[in-house]
């Protein structure tokens, strides 16, 4: 893995609540996705963190986590995978998601 998937993988295994969002500049479900993702991002700030991956410059990250198609979202805490769904989703198919572990400490059920 080179310096700059380390990085991103550093930034995914914070520890903190973390949504990854796999994508793809040429993927056409991910472009329609972004002004979905700007919106989830300004409503969950300070509640999780977001990292946007490119699977083209991120190609060792997109096979670690098994990416097969785009976009594919993950959320991640404590380097744990808590959810994961893969497709264009709306705002409040995003939230829905979420919600559940938003405010709850880590390993709580």
């Amino acid at each position: 893995m080179d310096s700059k998937d380390s990085e991103m993988q550093k930034k995914i295994n914070s520890g903190k609540l973390t949504l990854v969002e796999f994508f793809a500049t040429w993927c056409i479900y991910c472009q329609r996705m972004q002004p979905i993702m700007e919106k989830f991002e300004k409503e969950m700030e300070g509640k999780l963190q977001i990292v946007q991956v490119d699977i083209d410059k991120y190609e060792q990250l997109a096979s670690d986590f098994d990416i097969e198609g785009t976009p594919t979202f993950i959320l991640m805490e404590n380097g744990e995978q808590l959810w994961r769904e893969a497709g264009e989703m709306s705002l409040e198919q995003l939230k829905d998601a979420v919600k559940e572990f938003i405010g709850q400490p880590a390993g709580a059920e």
